[in-house]
């Protein structure tokens, strides 16, 4: 797996930021995608998020491009921790008797790699059969985090949205 670096992180960041610019629709559509998008992409569903996410933006009449950039919250550097902190919030609800970590990060380094989709389908059924009690307490601890993670995602999105398009009202026309 190739390492990025901070400036390629920056480009990255930088253009996500201007596909955000670019949403079309008022401000409650994109911020409503944008929190569907990250409610998802903290749930542990990885070869399922982006599907996911568009297929409840169109349900819930929200926007599917700010859903499929919300989804990018579970990336490389935040899998790792989200999996973890979906597995604690799992342990928690349900208690200790789920399994342990190890199985968790296996699935996660499985994912991680350049593998084929088709494989890392079979590495989640797999899991799934295997681990079901486990792989059900982490997916109820991805959705007590990732409502929380949604509403900010909504507020934070919601009022940049707004704040660009009164700044676009606000320049004079040529």
């Amino acid at each position: 797996m190739k390492k990025t670096t901070k400036t390629e992180l920056k480009e990255k960041l930088s253009r996500l930021l201007e596909r955000v610019k670019k949403l079309q629709g008022d401000p409650h559509y994109i911020a409503l995608g944008m929190a569907i998008g990250v409610f998802v992409a903290i749930t542990p569903t990885i070869p399922f998020h982006t599907v996911m996410a568009v297929a409840l933006a169109y349900l819930f009449k929200a926007s599917r491009p700010a859903a499929i950039i919300g989804v990018w919250a579970s990336n490389p550097f935040t899998v790792v921790f989200l999996y973890i902190a979906c597995y604690k919030t799992g342990l928690l609800l349900f208690g200790h008797t789920l399994g342990d970590a190890d199985s968790v990060m296996e699935l996660v380094h499985a994912m991680e790699n350049d593998i084929p989709m088709k494989e890392q389908l079979h590495l989640f059924v797999e899991f799934f059969h295997t681990k079901l009690k486990l792989f059900f307490a982490m997916n109820v601890g991805g959705v007590v985090l990732g409502i929380p993670g949604g509403i900010v995602a909504y507020v934070v999105t919601k009022n940049f949205i707004k704040k660009l398009k009164n700044q676009k009202k606000k320049r004079p026309k040529k």
